[in-house]
């Protein structure tokens, strides 16, 4: 018997379509200049999912995968570009799929639980962060910028000698 799938997800032109087996364990608001200038917006939010939790179902042909930094891959749909899912590399047990990409949800999302890379708490001049409560972080949090660390110098050797 398979599992209940509690999310289904696609892209704009309906070509990349993915399911999941269980709700985002959390949801992050990110405000670097990647996330901001690939979504358009002065944020991204995304949820963080077991990679196991997750299948694409159609369209895999049309995912492409684009490294703008060295500690993560990104997925988007070559057809029409939307996004649709980000990997650290030092965490390939978590995938970050865009929640602007969810479709159908089974269940409650949780809150939005962080908002990172929040700089100055404006965004690029004209957006105001919200002041919700919500934990909020210069860049990553300080326990995964460790695991960032720690994968960069066992992968890349930096730090070494």
């Amino acid at each position: 018997m398979s599992a209940e799938i509690l999310v289904t997800g696609t892209c704009q032109c309906g070509r990349v379509k993915y399911t999941s087996t269980s709700l985002p364990r959390d949801l992050s608001n990110c405000y670097c200049l990647c996330c901001r200038r690939l979504s358009g917006g002065p944020f991204q939010t995304s949820g963080e999912f077991p990679t196991e939790s997750v299948t694409f179902t159609t369209g895999t042909s049309s995912m492409r995968q684009t490294s703008y930094s060295e500690i993560a891959d990104r997925q988007h749909c070559a057809e029409c570009g939307s996004q649709i899912s980000m990997q650290y590399k030092c965490e390939p047990e978590i995938i970050y799929l865009t929640v602007g990409t969810f479709e159908n949800v089974k269940g409650e999302l949780p809150p939005v639980g962080r908002h990172i890379f929040v700089g100055t708490g404006k965004v690029g001049g004209y957006y105001e962060i919200p002041r919700d409560g919500v934990v909020r972080y210069e860049s990553h949090s300080d326990g995964f910028e460790k695991r960032i660390a720690e994968w960069k110098e066992k992968n890349l050797g930096e730090g070494r000698g």
